[in-house]
């Protein structure tokens, strides 16, 4: 159960990425953001997003690189974070929450924990 209650909060963390994409390109009337986004950070935002989405696919298969992805996805969402602190601060909890199972995993705790139904 624990399992899908992560893989959830991560594929949507990961779909909330998509605003930056969408603000950075014009999509949507989205008004209530402080900075611009220029296109070249729309895509890191997008690559955020897909990063974040394969993870949660990769938990959800029980393939155990899900971890080394959503250990990049973590990274690149916090420096965008940093990079747009104003919007998108919040984010940093999700990151955190992150971050603490794939280091949880990586030292060695038994990874049957994310992997049981």
């Amino acid at each position: 159960m624990m399992r899908y209650i992560f893989v959830f909060a991560m594929f949507i963390h990961g779909f909330i990425h998509l605003i930056g994409f969408l603000k950075a390109f014009g999509y949507g009337k989205l008004d209530g953001f402080i900075a611009e986004i220029s296109r070249f950070n729309g895509l890191f935002w997008l690559m955020a997003c897909l990063l974040f989405v394969t993870a949660s696919v990769l938990l959800l298969l029980k393939n155990e690189n899900w971890l080394w992805v959503a250990l990049i996805a973590g990274s690149v969402s916090q420096i965008l974070i940093f990079m747009f602190w104003q919007d998108a601060k919040f984010g940093t909890i999700v990151n955190l929450v992150v971050a603490c199972d794939v280091i949880f995993v990586v030292m060695g705790k038994d990874m049957s924990f994310f992997l049981r139904d």
